[in-house]
């Protein structure tokens, strides 16, 4: 009987095509990787992957190993699974993948009632911008925003929508404005998520009548951190697009200053990503029931009841 580690591993490289991408993925060195798959081959005494300076491929032997690789390490996840699910109380370790974002806006604020309703589950919540492998990696529930989901091995709950406001500082509208209409925004100076090299960067907005446009801006910070957004904006340096869920407050004290009103921007939608519903251990399900309750709850309210960004130390931006 091999070890069920090293066909693991196995299937991890042929997933992510090479050793480097596989040992990330399972957060183990990659000469450890290296090693054992070595000796799984030497103990089968066949070449299961063709290795080269730039990339692996599996053998013709590779790809049949691989087939039967998957549907034992499927039927071990299922065996855990239903050792799990022999206890009527949510417990276990729960493993959550959540943007950075996300985590600090959406789930932080109503954690600690999960951890307090259901004190034998343990969290591993990592908050990444990386985009993970839900399966190949081992999560439990990955936090994602997006309108569609690419992976049809994946089940999709949608838990929330987070409206997105153009903001900028009253210095910078000051300095640079009026900026209340469609042309007056066009190549302003904008911060925004990084994009793809050498792309236009663009504000996508509607107006009352339903008429979408788009307005062209110079990108001069580009940053997946969304807290880091909207400090930028605070400072003057450009006009940003963020969640009124963190800049609601600071556009109400006149911190900020809200930009075109009457036009709507795209609504970004809160998913929770998993697996499988067949076979979902008590521990996730709870999860996933807390976060489908709370999140609605959450995004829906108004800005006077969303955490505020404060021109003090960056610890106000995490406040309550």
């Amino acid at each position: 009987m091999e070890d069920l580690n090293e066909l693991t591993m196995f299937a991890s490289i042929a997933r992510h095509g090479s050793f480097s991408s596989a040992a990330l993925a399972l957060g183990i060195p990659k000469s450890r990787i290296s090693r054992r798959v070595a000796a799984l081959e030497t103990r089968l005494g066949v070449r299961l992957l063709q290795r080269s300076t730039r990339s692996v491929n599996l053998t013709s032997v590779g790809q049949e190993f691989l087939k039967h690789c998957n549907e034992m390490i499927d039927a071990a996840r299922m065996a855990f699974e239903v050792a799990e699910r022999a206890g009527d109380v949510p417990a276990g370790r729960v493993r959550v993948s959540c943007p950075v974002g996300v985590g600090h806006m959406f789930v932080a604020p109503v954690l600690w009632k999960f951890m307090q309703a259901y004190p034998a589950v343990k969290l591993d919540l990592d908050l990444s911008n990386r985009r993970v492998d839900v399966i190949a990696e081992g999560y439990d529930v990955a936090l994602r925003i997006r309108s569609t989901i690419d992976d049809s091995q994946l089940m999709i709950r949608r838990l929330g929508i987070s409206e997105q406001w153009l903001v900028a500082s009253p210095e910078f509208v000051s300095a640079n404005g009026p900026l209340d209409t469609l042309q007056s925004l066009h190549l302003q100076r904008g911060i925004g998520p990084a994009g793809v090299r050498g792309e236009r960067n663009f504000w996508h907005v509607t107006a009352l009548d339903g008429e979408a446009s788009s307005v062209e801006y110079d990108p001069v910070l580009a940053t997946d951190d969304v807290y880091m957004l909207g400090r930028a904006a605070m400072s003057g340096t450009g006009i940003a697009q963020l969640p009124r869920n963190l800049c609601g407050k600071a556009v109400s004290e006149g911190r900020l200053v809200r930009l075109l009103p009457s036009y709507t921007l795209p609504a970004h939608q809160l998913h929770a990503i998993f697996p499988s519903r067949r076979g979902l251990v008590p521990a996730v399900r709870a999860f996933l029931d807390f976060l489908g309750h709370e999140l609605p709850l959450l995004t829906a309210k108004n800005e006077d009841g969303y955490r505020n960004m404060s021109d003090s130390d960056g610890e106000d931006l995490l406040a309550t």
